[in-house]
């Protein structure tokens, strides 16, 4: 089953708690050592128009691959879908709706073929990430029904154990907003079995970034320093700043998202393939369930 959702952005706002943390002597070596294996040699470098830079790496050397799950699996730098469901294919323009896409974010040039764009990251970058990911999981562990500090305003889909979701998309509004200190907003696109998930979309995060600009991007895991993420693609960037767009002006400004079910590798009876405008994802079944699926969400946190 293929869900199509199409309605505007839902804006949530949270507040984080990172004022509460602070590091341990042994996180900091930890991030001392990951900030090494971050910052690789690189074919080229690129610098965005937002100041930022993206190293050029060799697919098989992109950080993703040092984590310990994925040192004994074999990779396709080529890897691609073998077909896009239909439904995805013919759709009708607005004049009111500018259509943007986040393969192509870099201007003027691109990696090569066989490399991906890997941000460089600074210490500030990984301290920052590692107190907003302790902030948001003591968050997490400590709601209950009659006093959480925020709520999340999303559109999901019936529990139904029976139905098995082969994807979905969206197209999602984004706008520049006033989120400042320790608030962060976002949305995004959920397809969800149990504990296990694929999510992409947008954030707003001055806890996590060190800037109030919407970067695309996931909330579980936020770019590519975070463990795992396998990028595919030379054009695409992970957390890339997106334009500045305020509400009320037009035309409004959205990308779609896309998250599906590919069928080329269905002999791995270990595995699931899905694939996005972005990339291409092998996820492998831990014992919670042979498929993802059991529901789609579109949305986000939110405060009480």
């Amino acid at each position: 089953m293929l869900l199509a959702i199409m309605l505007c952005t839902l804006l949530c706002y949270c507040k984080s708690e990172e004022q509460l943390m602070q590091l341990s002597r042994d996180e900091e070596l930890e991030i001392e050592n990951r900030l090494e294996r971050l910052n690789k040699l690189s074919v080229k470098s690129i610098k965005t128009q937002n100041g930022d830079t993206y190293d050029c790496i060799d697919f098989y050397k992109q950080p993703a691959f040092d984590h310990h799950l994925l040192k004994n699996h074999i990779y396709d730098s080529q890897i691609k879908p073998s077909s896009r469901p239909k439904v995805m294919t013919n759709e009708k323009s607005r004049n009111d709706v500018e259509q943007i896409s986040i393969n192509n974010m870099f201007s003027n040039e691109t990696c090569s073929s066989g490399t991906v764009p890997i941000r460089r990251y600074t210490k500030e970058d990984l301290v920052r990430v590692k107190l907003f990911t302790k902030s948001y999981s003591a968050r997490i562990r400590s709601i209950n029904l009659e006093n959480a500090s925020f709520h999340h305003a999303i559109v999901r889909t019936k529990f139904d154990p029976s139905k098995k979701y082969n994807g979905g998309w969206t197209k999602a509004s984004f706008y520049t907003l006033d989120v400042i200190g320790l608030q962060y907003t976002s949305g995004r696109m959920k397809l969800q079995n149990g504990v296990d998930s694929i999510q992409a979309g947008w954030t707003i995060n001055p806890t996590l970034y060190g800037d109030s600009k919407t970067h695309a991007g996931e909330l579980s895991c936020f770019n590519t320093m975070c463990p795992g993420f396998v990028l595919t693609s030379p054009r695409a960037i992970a957390d890339y700043i997106l334009d500045e767009r305020h509400p009320g002006t037009f035309p409004v400004r959205e990308f779609k998202i896309t998250i599906y079910r590919a069928h080329n590798l269905e002999d791995a009876k270990s595995t699931e393939s899905f694939s996005s405008d972005v990339d291409f994802y092998q996820v492998e079944n831990w014992g919670y369930k042979p498929y993802f699926g059991y529901v789609m969400t579109y949305g986000g946190p939110g405060p009480r």
